[in-house]
């Protein structure tokens, strides 16, 4: 489970990556090969899903362990999911208004 947390925490910081380090070519002109196009398309479109998948896990999860009245219980890591789908939203919304497509 922490490593699905890992991966889905790290997909919408890689789209950033990608958009900061092409306007400031700080990735030697990937951005501009038909790989690093292909990179942006699959990370726009597997980001979101990713982060929902997440947050429907978390937010069962934690419905699970109220309904077992767990004493650890916590919404700590449900919030982070929401936050993550959040920010996978608000990064492909920016894609799709922001960037200019050549």
């Amino acid at each position: 489970m922490a490593a699905l947390r890992i991966v889905v925490a790290l997909l919408p910081q890689v789209i950033i990556l990608l958009l900061i380090g092409g306007s400031h070519d700080w990735l030697f002109g990937f951005n501009r090969t038909d790989a690093g196009f292909s990179t942006l398309i699959a990370l726009f479109l597997v980001t979101p899903v990713a982060t929902a998948a997440l947050l429907v896990v978390e937010v069962v999860r934690y419905l699970l362990q109220v309904r077992r009245k767990a004493p650890d219980r916590s919404f700590g890591m449900s919030a982070l999911a929401i936050v993550l789908f959040i920010e996978a939203l608000a990064v492909d919304v920016y894609l799709v208004f922001g960037v200019r497509m050549h």
